[in-house]
């Protein structure tokens, strides 16, 4: 057996639909003439005259015709209470004879008056009726629209979208948003999930390739369980709207009006956002180059005293060569050696810094001991420490952690040579290890004259130089630290600094720890 198609069901249902009315207009115009023709047997008893009937039958079809709101029912209405008129309250009663000469004319105003006035009536209601309904819509619309504005982002607007436009349908709602590939970006459902069948699929996807309304209530798909209309903005296609209402019930014309209004609403939103984001990267972009233009002018400059000293070591001992002592050297060479290690020390800052900015860096996280990390980056810098003394605390248990062991150690020598830099000959500088629950600390502590209360908040922003005194001969260019917090958040750790009272500064780092008792690491004291 074949099973009918929409039309069918849609068809009988409007059958249906006017039988019910057509019945109950009957009904209320049996009952408004009864009712006409009741008062005006109680005024004919009372002497009225003839014309006070006839407004009475009048204003009972004025009063049908609001009732009803339908051009055909008021003339109807009109003539059946002329009749009525005319069979109970002319002479001879209860006929439709009418003896004197003037009763046509009569019969003829009334019903033109009847007429004239219900259509006005009618007219009137309907011109409310969509007043209201208008402002109705508009008041549906700026609310829908302010709430869609105050979306941040599209997966917010997907599901904002899919409540507002179930609220307003009483269906079920997909809202389906794509990227500029056609790929799937963002997808919420309210209701039910009649979306994902396959003959709906099949829908979707020619209304994304034709960009035109398919589904139910339309010539294409007619028989699909929803409605589905393109999101469409200057991109082009950016999603999907479906609307599934209860069979057999289709969209009116108004309806879908609604709802390319409201998808044209989404598609600014959606637009917006791209543009934001647009502008977000950019705003990135311009300040990535700042960054490297002031990270190239404050290198051009800061670099300068290490490179004016390389050169005059060498070119001195070169000079010189012969008349100068092996001590005198080796004590150039030595100077070169230093400088050139810094340098080397700084590029590499650089270098790992421009990683951290493009996201190509990759951690080689592996299980550490924190002695030996300790122990090769005191190791690194106590060839230029001559006038500090370094110390160690490191625990009798071994300490072990999940990190990256090169940049780990990295982020301890720029610690232990910004304490070296900036602490007089003579002062102590402390590096210790402890661990604090599940964390590892690290800290590196001096007692130096300390950081001033306008350095301190500023102290890991990339390329701010230290108002404080400068011991030594190197002033970094404000990479270190910057390049440290980066390194030690990657490991999902923290960083702090603060000053010692009363004097002297201490960072703190903590990562993560690694227990692992069997893989014991060998304890190093420095």
């Amino acid at each position: 057996m074949r099973k009918p198609s929409i039309d069918f069901w849609v068809n009988k249902q409007e059958h249906l639909k006017k039988a019910t009315v057509m019945a109950s207009n009957i009904i209320k115009l049996i009952g408004v003439l009864a009712l006409c023709t009741l008062i005006s047997m109680l005024f004919r008893q009372m002497g009225a005259h003839e014309t006070n009937i006839v407004l009475v039958y009048l204003l009972g079809i004025l009063l049908y015709s609001y009732m009803t709101g339908g051009y055909q029912y008021s003339l109807v209405a009109s003539l059946f209470g002329v009749l009525c008129y005319n069979f109970f309250f002319t002479v001879p009663y209860y006929t439709l004879q009418a003896y004197r000469p003037d009763y046509p004319i009569t019969f003829l105003i009334m019903f033109l008056v009847g007429a004239f006035t219900s259509m006005l009536t009618i007219r009137i209601k309907r011109e409310t009726l969509l007043a209201e309904e208008r402002e109705a819509r508009i008041k549906a619309l700026y609310q829908i629209g302010r709430r869609l504005l105050g979306v941040k982002s599209s997966a917010n607007l997907t599901e904002v979208s899919a409540e507002e436009l179930a609220a307003q349908f009483s269906a079920d709602v997909m809202v389906q948003f794509y990227d500029t590939a056609g790929n799937n970006r963002n997808r919420f459902v309210k209701g039910k999930d009649v979306f994902i069948d396959d003959k709906e699929k099949i829908v979707i996807y020619e209304v994304y390739q034709s960009g035109n309304p398919c589904g139910r209530g339309t010539k294409l798909f007619f028989d699909a369980r929803a409605y589905y209309l393109p999101i469409i903005n200057q991109n082009g296609i950016v999603g999907i709207i479906g609307i599934a209402l209860p069979q057999p019930q289709v969209l009116s014309s108004v309806q879908m009006e609604f709802l390319d209004t409201i998808s044209t609403q989404i598609a600014v939103v959606l637009e917006r956002e791209m543009l934001y984001q647009k502008q977000e990267e950019t705003q990135i972009q311009i300040q990535r180059e700042r960054l490297r233009t002031d990270m190239l002018r404050t290198i051009s400059h800061d670099l300068r005293t290490p490179l004016t000293g390389i050169m005059g070591s060498a070119s001195t001992a070169f000079d010189n060569f012969d008349s100068v002592s092996d001590d005198i050297k080796k004590s150039f060479l030595k100077n070169i050696y230093d400088d050139a290690s810094w340098l080397s020390d700084l590029v590499e800052n650089v270098l790992n810094m421009t990683r951290f900015d493009e996201g190509k860096i990759k951690l080689n996280i592996g299980q550490e001991a924190a002695e030996e990390i300790v122990a090769e980056a005191v190791g690194h810098v106590r060839r230029h420490a001559d006038g500090h003394k370094l110390t160690t605390i490191i625990p009798s248990e071994i300490i072990l952690l999940e990190a990256d062991g090169v940049l780990i150690t990295q982020v301890l020598v720029n610690l232990l040579d910004n304490a070296i830099n900036y602490t007089p000959d003579g002062s102590e500088i402390t590096v210790s290890i402890g661990r604090v629950e599940e964390q590892v600390v690290f800290e590196v502590s001096d007692d130096g004259p300390g950081i001033s209360k306008e350095d301190l908040p500023h102290m890991f922003e990339r390329l701010y130089t230290r108002h404080s005194k400068a011991y030594g001969s190197r002033r970094g260019f404000g990479l270190g630290l910057s390049l440290c917090k980066s390194i030690i958040e990657a490991h999902g750790g923290t960083i702090a600094i603060k000053n010692i009272e009363p004097l002297g500064t201490s960072v703190t780092i903590s990562i993560p720890a690694k227990e692992d008792k069997d893989n014991a690491a060998p304890y190093f004291s420095c």
